[in-house]
C-alpha cells in the first residue's frame, strides 16, 4: 500500500540491518551533494482556497519518493546511525529511540551544521527517491518492499523502535506484532488497553492506536508523549508537521481524543516492551 493514498497512515528496526531489503542499481552515478535547505512553512494568503485533501494529496507525488535511494544516500544513512551515540548505546526505551529520531528532524544532533542538516534530512520523507532509513525501519516487520519512503510508515517506525530497545538490552524477541507489523491495526489487540485492562492513565511511552473512518484496517500508531485536556500529543513516525495532510516526518504532533475526523482514537496500550 501506498502512503499517498492514505495521507496520514500507518507504522521498528534492526540497526544491524538497516538497509538489508534495499536494493540499488546506480552503483556508477556520480552524486550531487544534495540540498537540505527546507522552504517556508505554506500560507494562503485571503483569498486563495485552501486545497482539499484530495488536492493535497495529488501534490504529494512531488513530496515523497518510490525509487531506490542511490548507493552514497544508504552509506551516508549507515553512517549516520553508526555516529549515533543514543542509538548504540544500551537499555533504552522504544520512546527513548523514537525521541532520538524526533531529535534529528529538529536538527539537535551532529557536531557540525553540515552534519545536523544530514540528520535532519534523514527523518522525513524524500522527493523523488526514498529515504533508506524509513525504508529500513520495514526490516523490523513482515512487510519487506516498501515502495520506498511513500509506504505507509507509521507502524513500521514503532515496530523499529521497539525491536531496537529489545536488541540493546541483549533480547532476541518477536513479541511486537511482526508478521503484520506493517501495519498501525496490528497494534489494534497488543498488550493490554491502558485504560479497560489496567484501570489506568496514559503515561509517556505507552502507544496511542487510531483507525480511519473512512476504512476500518487502516489507521495510526504512535508513543503517547502527554494527554492534555482532549488531545493527545504523540510522537511518531510518518506525521505531518502539525497536520494531517503534510508528508511524513519524525514529530511530536497533536490528535483528537474524541471528536470527529479522519482519525479516530482507539485506546492505549501497554506492553511489556515498551517499557
Amino acid at each position: 500500500m501506498i502512503r499517498r493514498d492514505f495521507i496520514l497512515a500507518a507504522a521498528g528496526i534492526s540497526i544491524s540491518t538497516l538497509f538489508s531489503s534495499v536494493s540499488v542499481g546506480q552503483d556508477d552515478f556520480q552524486v550531487v551533494e544534495p540540498d537540505f535547505s527546507e522552504g517556508p512553512p505554506a500560507e494562503f494568503p485571503e483569498g486563495i482556497r485552501v486545497p482539499t485533501a484530495e488536492e493535497y494529496d495529488k501534490q504529494l507525488e512531488a513530496l515523497t519518493g518510490a525509487q531506490n535511494p542511490y548507493k552514497p544516500e544508504i552509506e551516508l544513512g549507515r553512517t549516520l546511525i553508526k555516529e549515533d551515540p543514543v542509538l548504540q548505546s544500551r537499555n533504552k526505551s522504544p520512546f527513548e529511540i523514537a525521541d532520538r529520531f524526533r531529535e534529528w528532524r529538529q536538527g539537535l544532533v551532529g557536531d557540525s551544521g553540515e552534519r545536523k542538516r544530514q540528520y535532519s534530512y534523514y527523518a522525513r520523507e524524500w522527493p523523488v527517491r526514498g529515504n533508506p532509513i524509513i525504508m529500513g525501519f520495514f526490516d523490523a516487520t513482515g512487510y519487506r518492499t516498501p515502495a520506498g519512503d511513500t509506504t505507509w510508515w507509521c507502524s513500521a517506525f514503532v515496530c523499529a523502535c521497539v525491536q531496537r530497545s529489545l536488541e540493546s538490552k541483549g533480547i532476541r524477541s518477536r513479541e511486537w506484532p511482526y508478521a503484520s507489523g506493517a501495519a498501525s491495526s496490528s497494534y489494534r489487540q497488543w498488550g493490554k488497553d491502558v485504560i479497560t485492562d489496567l484501570n489506568s492513565e496514559p503515561r509517556k511511552g505507552d502507544l496511542a492506536v487510531f483507525q480511519n473512518t473512512r476504512t476500518s484496517y487502516q489507521g495510526h500508531v504512535g508513543f503517547v508523549h502527554s494527554v492534555v485536556g482532549n488531545q493527545i500529543m504523540v510522537l511518531g513516525g510518518n506525521q505531518g508537521a502539525q497536520n494531517e495532510y503534510n508528508g511524513g516526518e519524525v514529530n511530536i504532533a497533536p490528535f483528537d481524543l474524541v471528536g470527529s475526523g479522519r482519525l479516530r482514537f482507539l485506546s492505549f496500550r501497554r506492553h511489556d516492551s515498551l517499557s
